[in-house]
C-alpha cells in the first residue's frame, strides 16, 4: 500500500523541510524540484499545449531594443482551480526556452540550474539560478491575491486604485531589479529624477534592460477591480507594456476575461495575447492528482498508510470545482487520522470529510459578500 506524509501535499519549501506550506502555488522558474509535482489534470494539459504553441512560435522576438517584442499571458478561472500554478509552468518554460535560444546562438553555456550532481540527493529542493537571458519580477500582493499589490504580509491592503496600482507595479519592478547589480548600475548610470509619466518610465526601463541584454518576464496576481472597465484598461496596460522583450503574466479570477480580450482588442493585437483558462476537474483526477504526488520521490517521510480504496474514491461534482478543495480535504483529514493514531487513512475518512462540507443551497446564491461553490464572491 502506498504511503504518504500529512505534509504531502503542501508546497516544498527551498530547503525543502517539513512542515510545507500550504495554499503556495509550484514555482519550478524559482525552486528546482517543483517540475517534478506537475500533474496533467482536465484543463492542464489543452492550456499548456496552447502556450507552447502560441508563446513558442513567437517567442525568439521576445528581446530587449527596438526590434524585440513582448507578449501578454492572461491565466483566468474561479478561485482554486490552479491559476497560479499553470501560470508559474509557463514562465519555467519560457525562461528556459529563452536561455535555449542565448545557448544555441553561441553564448557560454552554464550548466542547468537544476542537472543531477552530488548534492541532487540531499537537497532535492532548493532555489534554481537566475535565468541567464530574462529578469523574473512577482509583484506580490497581499495573501497572493493582489488586492494590496506591494503590502507587507499581514498588513491591511491597499486600495486597489488604478492610478496608484500601475504606478507602484512600476516602482517595484524596478526596485527588485536593482537588487541585481549590472542592472543597478545601468539604472543609476544616468542621473534622472522618477519619472512620473508611465510611458515614460517604462521607456527608461526597457532601456536599461537593452543595455544589459536581458529581457523581463513580470507576474501580477489577481488585482479585485470592483470595475468592468478598469479590469479592462489595467489588461491594456499591461498590454501596451508588454514590449521590447516585456512579456507580462497576469492571473484573474474574472470569468469574461477571454470576452473582453475578443471585445476591446484588434485582431492584430489580439496575436500578442495568449489567454490561458482553468476549468472544474474530471471524477478521475483525484486518483491521479492523488498517485502522483504520493509517487515522486523525495517527499518526506510517511507518517500514514493511505489505503487503496482513497485512490479510487470519486468525489461529487461539486467538490472537484477546484483543485484547492481536493487539498484541503487531504491535509484535513490526513492530519486528523495521525492526531487520533489511526494506522489507514481510508475512503470513509474522506467520503465523511466531503459530506460534512457539502456547501448548503444557499452558498450557490450569486449575491455580494455571500459564497459560490463554497467560495467568497467579490
Amino acid at each position: 500500500m502506498p504511503n504518504a506524509n500529512c505534509s504531502l501535499f503542501g508546497t516544498p519549501p527551498e530547503d525543502g523541510h517539513a512542515p510545507w506550506p500550504t495554499y503556495e502555488p509550484l514555482a519550478p522558474w524559482h525552486i528546482t524540484g517543483h517540475e517534478d509535482l506537475w500533474v496533467d489534470i482536465d484543463h492542464l494539459p489543452n492550456a499548456l499545449l496552447t502556450f507552447r504553441t502560441e508563446v513558442g512560435a513567437m517567442a525568439r522576438g521576445i528581446r530587449p531594443g527596438e526590434d524585440g517584442h513582448g507578449h501578454l499571458v492572461v491565466v483566468s478561472g474561479l478561485p482554486g482551480t490552479g491559476k497560479s500554478s499553470l501560470l508559474h509552468r509557463c514562465v519555467h518554460e519560457l525562461v528556459q526556452l529563452l536561455d535555449g535560444f542565448a545557448q544555441s546562438a553561441g553564448d557560454d553555456p552554464e550548466p542547468p540550474a537544476d542537472a543531477a550532481g552530488p548534492g541532487r540527493q540531499e537537497r532535492p529542493w532548493s532555489r534554481r539560478r537566475p535565468a541567464r537571458t530574462a529578469h523574473v519580477v512577482r509583484i506580490d500582493g497581499n495573501a497572493n491575491e493582489g488586492r494590496g499589490l506591494g503590502s507587507p504580509p499581514g498588513a491591511k491592503p491597499f486600495v486597489p486604485q488604478y492610478d496608484m496600482t500601475v504606478h507602484r507595479i512600476a516602482r517595484l519592478i524596478v526596485e527588485k531589479l536593482c537588487a541585481d547589480e549590472e542592472f543597478a548600475a545601468a539604472w543609476h548610470r544616468e542621473d534622472r529624477p522618477e519619472q512620473p509619466d508611465p510611458y515614460l518610465a517604462w521607456r527608461r526601463l526597457t532601456t536599461t534592460l537593452e543595455a544589459c541584454g536581458r529581457a523581463l518576464v513580470v507576474i501580477v496576481p489577481h488585482i479585485d477591480w470592483q470595475d468592468a472597465d478598469i479590469a479592462r484598461r489595467f489588461l491594456r496596460f499591461c498590454y501596451d507594456r508588454s514590449t521590447r522583450g516585456v512579456v507580462f503574466f497576469v492571473e484573474t479570477k474574472r470569468t469574461d476575461a477571454g470576452r473582453d480580450i475578443d471585445t476591446f482588442f484588434t485582431e492584430k493585437e489580439r496575436k500578442g495575447i495568449t489567454h490561458l483558462q482553468t476549468s472544474a476537474l474530471r471524477p478521475q483526477d483525484w486518483g491521479k492528482y492523488l498517485r502522483h504526488w504520493m509517487e515522486v520521490r523525495d517527499i518526506p517521510a510517511p507518517k500514514i498508510v493511505i489505503h487503496d480504496d482513497v485512490l479510487d474514491y470519486q468525489p461529487e461534482t461539486w467538490a472537484l470545482l477546484s483543485i484547492s478543495r481536493l487539498q484541503d480535504c487531504l491535509r484535513q483529514v490526513s492530519q486528523e487520522a495521525v492526531l487520533n493514531d489511526e494506522g489507514q487513512l481510508r475512503k470513509s475518512h474522506v467520503a465523511d470529510w466531503f459530506e460534512a462540507h457539502r456547501p448548503k443551497p444557499e452558498a450557490f446564491l450569486r449575491e455580494p459578500g455571500a459564497t459560490r461553490h463554497g467560495q467568497e464572491t467579490r
